[in-house]
């Protein structure tokens, strides 16, 4: 099963080093976004974070970078900012689900495994969080400590 996925880790790996600075790169990249700002909007809204606008379409900043996309939730806090923020990380889970769905009757190469490989590579390459999605999901701080001591507490317990 996820000898399946190679092909999609190899294009995304070659999407990935083409650069992220240019209206080209961020066009080809528009449905990764768009599974990305998926999963945060999803996550936000199960988690109430209450997400209150969702941009998809690709556009300058002012340092000249491109922003492919973004959700702006209003009521992030502790308890949500982390799952809220990292929900792409989830693409990490559904591509390996969508290999399996695939093989698991035994593997007969069709014209449809490109299709599926460029569209699971656009899911890894989107996977990653942005460095503004990691630094929101620092306000879940409180998850930290409660599970580094909860493992200290076990490994005591237990020995």
């Amino acid at each position: 099963m996820l000898a399946y996925l190679c092909p999609a880790a190899i294009i995304a790996l070659l999407l990935a080093r083409w650069g992220r600075a240019n209206l080209a790169f961020a066009l080809v990249a528009l449905p990764g976004t768009i599974a990305h700002e998926l999963l945060h909007f999803i996550v936000g809204f199960l988690t109430l974070a209450r997400p209150v606008r969702l941009s998809l379409w690709p556009h300058r900043a002012a340092d000249g970078s491109y922003v492919f996309g973004a959700v702006v939730f209003a009521n992030v806090r502790w308890w949500n900012a982390a799952p809220a923020s990292l929900a792409p990380l989830l693409g990490f889970a559904i591509a390996p689900v969508v290999a399996w769905l695939r093989v698991r009757h035994g593997f007969h190469p069709s014209a449809w495994d490109a299709m599926l490989w460029l569209c699971l590579a656009q899911l890894l390459m989107a996977a990653w969080p942005s460095s503004v999605d990691w630094r929101l999901s620092l306000r879940s701080w409180p998850f930290l400590v409660i599970g580094t001591a909860g493992a200290f507490l076990i490994r005591f317990v237990h020995g």
